[in-house]
């Protein structure tokens, strides 16, 4: 497996594995209209492509195949974290983490925090997060249940 920074071209890859994994992971802890809100099916190439020039996140790969991505704002904020549906639980996220952690480590931040879905929550806890509040998130009219989780670096 290897973990590097996105490539030119990957966006809608990327985009493809957020929506199917939403949609058929999450779909045990959110209905179908927060799914929809969380991951249209329309793929709005402008919005995602500027998005990944400006947050660079990192992608985990085999050979070909796009395994999971991660992102990681200046402030120590993971905003995206997917790992492809079909290769969770087989260590892709926990190698997105190790990097997310080394690189927060290089860059002297002393905390990572991340609004984690609950579905998501075991994960985290799991990476040495721990929860902090539940929030209710509106996005399009439809409110969506996370859980603010954080870490120490």
């Amino acid at each position: 497996m290897e973990i590097r920074k996105i490539r030119s071209g990957e966006a809608g890859s990327i985009w493809r594995l957020l929506h199917d994994t939403v949609h058929r992971i999450n779909d045990a802890d959110y209905s179908q209209d927060e799914l929809v809100v969380w991951a249209p099916d329309e793929y709005d190439a402008p919005h995602w492509v500027s998005r990944f020039i400006r947050t660079h996140p990192i992608v985990a790969t085999e050979g070909r195949a796009l395994l999971g991505f991660a992102e990681l704002a200046e402030d120590g904020r993971i905003d995206l974290f997917y790992v492809h549906h079909a290769h969770q639980g087989q260590g892709v996220g926990r190698a997105l983490m190790q990097r997310l952690k080394a690189e927060a480590g290089a860059r002297g931040l002393k905390r990572l925090y991340c609004e984690a879905s609950i579905t998501a929550k075991p994960f985290f806890e799991r990476m040495g997060f721990t929860f902090v509040e539940q929030k209710e998130l509106a996005r399009k009219g439809e409110r969506v249940q996370v859980l603010l989780m954080e870490s120490r670096v």
